[in-house]
């Protein structure tokens, strides 16, 4: 008698003969559930805004907060795994200290009142390190490297880079929202709810492949 094991597993079996095959539709399955994961971020942010209104996207509001949230999971999420996966150990400290450079972009406000003269910008440093640190490891790194950018969580870091420029800051840059819509009072607000939006949704990509990086990388290679 076929169990519902059984036949499921025959089905996967019939589905994807190979072993390359079966690790795509693993791939392809996970990408599809980031997806869904995102839809249920927009969601959750139709009633965060009913919510909070007009509140929402302000400085320090709903918003902001859960960026900083995620960014903060984000770079400890990288760090943990630099831990304990060695030979990608440069590449993942870079990770963590981009998204801590992000993070700490994100509380400018606060460090413009905690540092007056250099206000957020020592962040750059964070990046910078780790870039260095890169730089002395280039010896033992290429083949960590080039798994890396053939890796379909390189393919959702490229994909969050593309919402954090070209829709964040492009399309919210401030001159283009008031050509199109002209002044208003709300000018501002509106601004900040396309660039605010947009970053969370970015940031969350940026979390989402440093998941994609253990499925798809550092299990593999372990």
């Amino acid at each position: 008698m076929t169990t519902p094991l059984k036949a499921l597993n025959q089905f996967w079996t019939n589905l994807a003969a190979t072993t390359k095959e079966k690790e795509t539709l693993l791939v392809t399955l996970r990408l599809g559930l980031y997806l869904f994961l995102l839809i249920l971020l927009v969601l959750g942010m139709w009633m965060i805004a009913k919510r909070y209104q007009q509140e929402t996207f302000l400085e320090y509001g709903p918003i902001e907060n859960m960026q900083i949230t995620i960014l903060i999971i984000t770079t400890c999420l990288f760090i943990g795994q630099a831990f304990y996966y060695r030979p990608f150990r440069p590449i993942l400290l870079f990770l963590a200290g981009l998204t801590g450079f992000c993070c700490i972009r994100e509380l400018d406000s606060f460090f413009e009142q905690l540092i007056p003269v250099i206000k957020w910008k020592f962040a750059f440093f964070l990046p910078l390190i780790r870039a260095g640190y890169m730089f002395t490891q280039r010896h033992t790194l290429r083949k960590p490297f080039f798994d890396f950018l053939n890796s379909s969580a390189f393919h959702l870091m490229v994909t969050a880079i593309i919402v954090f420029i070209p829709v964040a800051q492009c399309i919210g840059h401030r001159p283009l929202i008031t050509d199109a819509i002209g002044s208003s009072d709300n000018l501002s607000y509106i601004r900040r709810m396309v660039e605010e939006s947009a970053e969370l949704m970015a940031y969350v990509l940026i979390f989402l492949s440093g998941i994609e990086m253990f499925f798809g990388v550092l299990k593999k290679k372990n």
